[in-house]
């Protein structure tokens, strides 16, 4: 019989875990495993896609034969999909414990890593795509009928060089929009600081708060809106609304209270009023809200 809590003991070792080298490095080695799975995915749809593309250009009475083997791209989705989903559910599991939170990562996101990762997989695709008979024309080379490309063919003979443009642009996207959204949240970090230090900090009652249905709950983080009540200490009370991302069974159900703190001078002022949807006191856990 043990003689400690193992939930208690289970969040002890994630706190030592917090910034830690061990939580670092693993958080590094799943992050290039996912980034590896995703290039195989991005393989095999480079390999797909070259076999509809040679189709397409050349003649029925032509070779059809892709450049890269079936057997091969075949292969490369299903064991592709499988790591990634393996490698960026340890990566994400890694890096929350890295950063002692569970609603935001260090770093780039998983989207960003398969993103890129399916980008330099198609890459890799390209030396070994088929070469058409002849670029513009689809050769007959049994009854010499030849028939000029139509706009189709011309698009998917374009495919060398878009479709890996497309995710190209996906994953720098997906990178830039989330350094934005970095900027954004250390903004609102250290605002909360500054209102934590001189503001006022109170118990906000939870007004509304969606009821998750039971997939829902098996999902590691859910999308919420919540809507948050509080007296502004000038006789008035004030609802405000958020969006939070939290795991399931820690989403507040309606009339449980959690910490909020805004300016005293300025109560009216939305921008300066964050809540803490997890009910922690860290500057980072609190969230910027909206006039409900």
């Amino acid at each position: 019989m043990s003689l400690i809590d193992p939930k208690a003991a289970a969040a002890e070792r994630d706190r030592e875990l917090v910034g830690s080298g061990r939580a670092l490095t693993t958080t590094i080695v799943w992050g290039l495993a996912g980034f590896a799975a995703a290039a195989i995915v991005g393989f095999g749809i480079g390999g797909f896609f070259d076999q509809v593309r040679i189709v397409s250009l050349n003649s029925v009475f032509s070779t059809w034969d892709g450049g890269i083997p079936v057997a091969v791209r075949s292969t490369a989705l299903p064991v592709g999909i499988i790591g990634s989903i393996i490698t960026m559910g340890a990566y994400s599991a890694w890096n929350h414990r890295y950063t002692g939170r569970r609603t935001y990562y260090a770093f780039l996101g998983p989207a960003s890593i398969v993103l890129l990762g399916l980008a330099t997989g198609v890459l890799l695709s390209l030396p070994m795509w088929a070469t058409p008979d002849a670029v513009g024309v689809a050769v007959d080379p049994v009854f010499h009928e030849d028939e000029a490309w139509g706009v189709g063919a011309w698009i998917m003979y374009a495919g060398i060089w878009w479709l890996p443009g497309i995710f190209i642009a996906l994953g720098l996207t997906s990178i830039i929009g989330r350094l934005r959204a970095q900027r954004f949240r250390r903004r609102n970090t250290d605002l909360a600081a500054e209102l934590l230090a001189s503001g006022r900090l109170v118990d906000a009652e939870v007004t509304s708060s969606p009821l998750l249905s039971a997939e829902a709950m098996t999902a590691s983080r859910a999308a919420v809106s919540l809507t948050f009540a509080f007296d502004d200490g000038h006789g008035a009370r004030r609802w405000v609304t958020c969006l939070a991302l939290l795991p399931p069974r820690e989403v507040p159900a309606e009339g449980e209270t959690r910490p909020l703190v805004f300016d005293p001078r300025t109560p009216a002022n939305a921008k300066r009023i964050f809540v803490s949807p997890t009910g922690d006191l860290e500057p980072s856990a609190f969230v910027a809200v909206h006039a409900a």
